[in-house]
């Protein structure tokens, strides 16, 4: 129940804890604590009662655990990240670090022409809204290159040759078994044999999902790379974030279609619907002029 989610939160607030304590210690300092203890427990009451249910603490709360729970994914996929990168073979690396390399020189440019047209400060929300940008489509662009890599893995351990024998041989074992006279054994072999028929099946149609999701993928690298360079060759002007936005969103729309691929592919990759969280992967820090 959440009011008692916001109640909880009010009795482990630590000014409350303090003045709890602080009413106990005296209360029994005083030498009358059958009379101090009831009135501080009444007062905490009231407390609890008055806090944890007014509008204003529990959109605190709310914030509070949303920015709390945002931090977490941010920090989770960061780590993520670091995993995926050093994971990838060097030259998929490299291409990720030139491409994340023209994106820092470009933002550069962008300060620097800021700054000569008289600009306050060279970052702001029209920075900030580009980076953000920049920081998801440069986490699904890794996402493509490590799902390449994940793929070739999947490719040089699973033969798909020895899978179709594997479904060949199962499934004449099974119409065997079929042919033979009933009985609680035949059962239980067929029950065996039909669930090892369905995992050979679920192992060809995955590989035959591979495969046929290794080109698409292949491609979408090469077309994402280029938007993200022609977005990021955006920053030299100075236009306006409403039209930035839309085009990252343009960009984002028509790749969601491979998104929804990259989730497919989860039994190779490991990616979910959770992997919602974008780390910020474009760094921050004002160039000094």
């Amino acid at each position: 129940m959440k009011l008692w989610r916001y109640i909880g939160r009010a009795f482990t607030n630590h000014w409350n804890l303090l003045g709890l304590l602080g009413g106990v210690a005296f209360s029994v300092l005083s030498g009358k604590p059958e009379v101090g203890l009831p009135l501080v427990a009444a007062a905490e009451m009231a407390w609890l009662g008055f806090v944890g249910t007014h509008p204003k603490f529990q959109k605190f709360v709310d914030t509070t655990e949303f920015r709390d729970k945002q931090q977490q994914n941010s920090a989770a996929s960061e780590q993520r990240m670091r995993r995926m990168f050093s994971a990838l073979p060097r030259g998929a690396q490299v291409r990720y670090q030139n491409l994340m390399t023209q994106c820092q020189e470009l933002r550069q440019i962008t300060e620097q022409f800021q700054a000569a047209q008289g600009a306050e400060t060279a970052d702001g929300p029209l920075a900030d809204m580009r980076l953000s940008g920049l920081d998801k489509l440069m986490w699904l662009f890794l996402k493509l290159l490590y799902t390449e890599h994940s793929l070739n893995r999947f490719f040089e351990t699973t033969a798909v040759d020895q899978i179709q024998r594997d479904l060949k041989d199962v499934t004449q074992r099974l119409e065997r078994e079929r042919d033979r006279p009933s009985g609680p054994q035949r059962d239980r072999i067929i029950a065996t044999l039909e669930d090892n028929q369905r995992t050979c099946q679920l192992r060809l149609q995955n590989f035959e999902q591979a495969r046929d999701s290794f080109e698409l993928v292949k491609a979408e690298q090469q077309r994402l790379e280029s938007r993200i360079r022609s977005l990021a060759e955006m920053g030299i002007s100075r236009g306006d974030p409403a039209g930035f936005s839309t085009q990252v969103d343009n960009v984002a729309g028509s790749i969601a279609e491979t998104e929804k691929t990259l989730e497919d592919l989860q039994f190779v990759t490991g990616f979910s619907a959770e992997d919602e969280a974008v780390p910020e992967i474009i760094p921050r820090a004002t160039v000094r002029h």
